[in-house]
């Protein structure tokens, strides 16, 4: 029992280096979000909004309003979606 607790046990000294490193850890993977982030918003301001695209691609997207949806900003999807009936598979 005593050389379970043994290996087991964590000093204070120890577990506050180890909540130091993920504080400080967290603190620059956040900074890099927000400087991605704010990289992301300077070229979208950047690139014009309208972009005018010929009449027959906008009706292939309109076939598939499935891949326009907003799944959030955590989730990035990538559109693998096959037409089937278009494709002869």
């Amino acid at each position: 029992m005593v050389q379970w607790f043994r290996e087991r046990y964590v000093s204070r000294e120890e577990h506050q280096q180890v909540v130091d490193y993920y504080r400080k850890l967290v603190a620059q993977l956040y900074g890099n979000v927000r400087d991605l982030r704010a990289l992301v918003e300077a070229q979208r301001a950047d690139t014009p909004q309208t972009m005018e695209q010929p009449a027959e691609a906008s009706t292939e997207q309109a076939e598939i309003p499935q891949q326009k949806r907003d799944l959030g900003p955590n989730v990035i999807s990538i559109g693998l979606y096959r037409d089937r009936r278009r494709s002869g598979i």
